[in-house]
């Protein structure tokens, strides 16, 4: 997998000092967040993410650098170089990393114990399954996706967060928190798109957002904030992440809603976004939709596809509303 951010630090830090500086402390609370989603991560996926935190940590508010310390502070093995820095911070950060593992002191070393004479395989056996401690996976056998409330706190930042913000945590998402393949499980069908773009054509924003629920197995209400989200940014990641063509998209954005379709400028930077973001940063981002609770789970109803198939469908109701007929028919002869 190639590593490298599409979004260079020199660009960060450059786009860091003209943006506002609401800017930074979200960016590097989401960034911070997703990546202790992991217990494991990659030397490269560490290197990125100590480099983007420590250009970061040196322009937030002692607030913003006390939430990162507390988030660490949680994980196994943070970057070193972050935790050494935080560590060094004024008092109230540096209070949050105290009893981290990492930082204590060493514990002197016990001499080992003398080695029992020669035990045979199979009496060794017995030992380990009694008890031997195991590595923990890095996720629960059986478990999917993001748990609620963080999935909750990471999509409700996403959302607050200006265009600018959103651009950086999507070109960067893939490399600090990267999620396994296939992990979300949509289908890449050609007819969702069609159909997609059929309804924003029809200026339908709850059709959309019903496919949109459909195709991504999230809640019907988080469909809605991304169909009537003003920034566009969203849909940007639902088309990338359906496989939607770039024109079925453009197409999409211009009709789909007004805040954004009357702005050619803003079409053409979410057009480019797509072409920029890549495809496992929108997995990630539908996986965070995906660990919201579904309170409203769309359910697919069944659509009869040819005229046959509906007179099929039609007749048991049929056959239910005559019944009584035919009975009292049958009385009537019995009674002659």
């Amino acid at each position: 997998m190639d590593t490298q951010s599409p979004f260079s630090l020199d660009g960060l830090a450059d786009l860091g000092r003209r943006s506002s500086g609401a800017m930074r402390p979200a960016l590097l609370r989401v960034l911070t967040d997703l990546y202790v989603q992991r217990l494991g991560h990659t030397p490269e996926e560490e290197r990125h993410y100590t480099e983007l935190a420590l250009r970061l940590l040196e322009a937030v508010d002692v607030q913003t650098r006390i939430a990162v310390a507390a988030r660490l502070a949680r994980h196994t093995l943070p970057p070193p170089r972050v935790l050494q820095y935080l560590a060094g911070d004024v008092p109230e950060v540096a209070a949050q990393l105290r009893s981290h593992p990492l930082l204590r002191p060493p514990a002197a070393v016990e001499k080992p114990a003398p080695h029992p004479p020669y035990q045979s395989q199979s009496a060794a056996i017995p030992v380990a399954a009694a008890g031997v401690p195991k590595e923990k996976p890095l996720r629960a056998e059986g478990s999917r996706g993001i748990d609620p409330a963080t999935a909750g706190e990471l999509n409700d930042r996403f959302f607050a967060a200006d265009a600018n913000e959103r651009r950086l945590i999507l070109l960067n998402l893939d490399v600090v928190a990267p999620l396994p393949a296939g992990l979300i499980g949509v289908a890449r069908d050609p007819a969702v798109g069609q159909r997609l773009e059929a309804a924003a054509l029809a200026r339908a924003p709850e059709d959309f957002a019903q496919q949109l629920a459909l195709a991504l197995h999230i809640s019907r209400e988080q469909a809605r904030r991304i169909a009537h989200d003003d920034l566009g940014e969203p849909v940007a990641v639902a088309a990338k992440a359906l496989d939607v063509p770039r024109d079925a998209l453009y197409r999409i954005l211009m009709f789909i809603n007004p805040a954004i379709g009357h702005s050619v400028k803003r079409v053409h930077a979410l057009a480019a976004l797509y072409d920029d973001m890549p495809a496992a940063a929108a997995e990630g981002m539908v996986a965070i939709w995906q660990g919201l609770q579904k309170n409203e789970r769309p359910e697919a109803k069944y659509q009869p596809v040819t005229w046959d198939e509906a007179r099929t469908h039609a007749r048991p109701a049929t056959a239910v509303q005559r019944a009584p007929l035919v009975s009292r028919t049958s009385e009537r002869r019995s009674a002659s």
